[in-house]
């Protein structure tokens, strides 16, 4: 899910962090050519089928690479036409999309949900169709296209969405500072790497590294590359908020801070830093992020700059993991429990999911499809930014298996969060010492946790 690096409901559930803005920001328009409709695995119109329209509601601009799928799939599939309409991913928008849900005129059949809360709230109001059965039908592979393991399966055993984004966590550098220093990008390191390099990268004005508070703690961080699974709670059910991950993690960001390789936390709130403004102008070495961070690289007129940036997995709690904190799943694709046309929106999802999305790539969004060729992404991706991407870390980075992040089942995750960043935050303003933290936050979690099963 969209999945960790943040404070927010949404963060602690699906670690989706990074993806947001991604559908109110406009992401770069494509321009590649996708993939033609044609495979009989694929193609759903027969020349007696009455030809049906199917609404189509996400929140990604027409013109970034939703029309473009839309248009190739109208074209191979004159039977079945489908009609783009964007809504805009904020509150109102979403309630729009609801509204239009209920409704029993102009309903999308088809709509994206963009967080697992989003997706949890419909599923349980009886917006989205369960897909088990229409999965069988088209015949898709959900395990060998996505994966199973990165899917919810909601209480009644069943589906509700696909998801038809991937999102991939990374530690991005300044290639030219990475140089100076002699030292090589990390393919494979631990967060104890990670804490030395940041020392060596640290150079007068440029700090060895950086993060966006409103995105990340190395505490929470650190945690999921020990625990990817519900790392909130323990397997009984407990808090997990004494975890030796979880000390350490809050161990290094205090260190970084204190040490001065990153701004300090009170200074990141005040100045509201983002990673785009630290890494492209030269203030911050490297940084914790992920792969939608591309689109700012290529705008050199909001952040010029003349160096590379190289891409880097990130490091793990113990030594050959692959855990990816910052990347997981998105854009989930449902169909309306009210639609007439269940069977065609699946084959078009089917579609979407093995071919369609490719046109999605060059505003930053990368296919769940596992058989989709990392090489031809990164080109994508990289566009006419080859003089300010390192082509070669990302498709590296673009090609690893991992492991994301999820938390399906974490209780109340919304009150966890918020009692992991009281505690965090007085931690890091020096209001308590770190076990005086850890306990007080066990505590409360445990309390917490205890209370939502009464």
């Amino acid at each position: 899910m969209k999945k960790a690096l943040g404070y927010s409901a949404s963060l602690a559930l699906a670690v989706s962090v990074f993806l947001a803005g991604c559908s109110k920001t406009e992401p770069t328009p494509t321009t590649s050519a996708a993939p033609a409709a044609t495979s009989a695995a694929t193609a759903a119109a027969t020349s007696d089928q009455k030809p049906i329209t199917l609404k189509f509601w996400g929140g990604v601009p027409p013109e970034s690479g939703p029309q473009e799928a839309v248009d190739n799939w109208n074209k191979a599939n004159p039977n079945i036409k489908v009609e783009y309409t964007r809504f805009v991913n904020d509150d109102p928008g979403n309630l729009k999309l609801e509204t239009a849900l209920l409704s029993n005129t102009d309903a999308p059949d088809i709509f994206m949900n963009y967080s697992d809360a989003r997706i949890t709230k419909r599923q349980a109001a009886g917006m989205a169709e369960p897909l088990d059965d229409l999965i069988a039908k088209v015949g898709f592979d959900v395990n060998g296209i996505i994966g199973a393991e990165n899917i919810k399966k909601f209480p009644d055993g069943k589906y509700y969405y696909l998801p038809a984004n991937k999102n991939v966590g990374a530690v991005l550098f300044n290639k030219k500072a990475l140089d100076a220093s002699g030292e090589k990008l990390p393919t494979a390191w631990t967060w104890d790497d990670f804490a030395a390099l940041a020392a060596k990268l640290n150079k007068g004005d440029m700090k060895g590294t950086m993060l966006d508070p409103a995105l990340a703690s190395f505490g929470d961080l650190v945690l999921q590359t020990d625990k990817p699974q519900d790392w909130f709670i323990t397997a009984d059910g407990a808090s997990n908020f004494n975890s030796p991950a979880l000390k350490k993690g809050l161990e290094m960001q205090q260190s970084l801070e204190s040490k001065g390789l990153m701004m300090k936390y009170s200074e990141a709130v005040a100045g509201k830093i983002t990673v785009q403004n630290e890494l492209l102008t030269s203030k911050a070495a490297m940084a914790t992020s992920a792969i939608y961070i591309i689109r700012y690289i290529k705008d050199t007129k909001s952040f010029p700059h003349d160096f590379k940036v190289s891409f880097a997995p990130i490091p793990q709690y113990k030594a050959g993991g692959n855990v990816n904190p910052g990347g997981g799943m998105g854009d989930y694709m449902s169909i309306n429990k009210n639609s007439k046309n269940k069977e065609a929106a699946m084959k078009f999802m089917s579609w979407y999911l093995q071919e369609g999305n490719m046109s999605m790539v060059a505003g930053g969004r990368i296919p769940t499809n596992k058989k989709a060729d990392p090489a031809k992404i990164a080109s994508i991706l990289i566009g006419d930014g080859k003089d300010l991407i390192d082509e070669e870390s990302l498709k590296a980075l673009l090609a690893g298996s991992y492991t994301f992040p999820t938390s399906y089942n974490v209780p109340v995750p919304t009150e966890l969060t918020a009692v992991y960043k009281d505690e965090m935050e007085k931690y890091l303003l020096g209001a308590q010492p770190l076990d005086k933290a850890l306990e007080t936050m066990k505590k409360r979690a445990d309390e917490t946790i205890k209370g939502a099963k009464k």
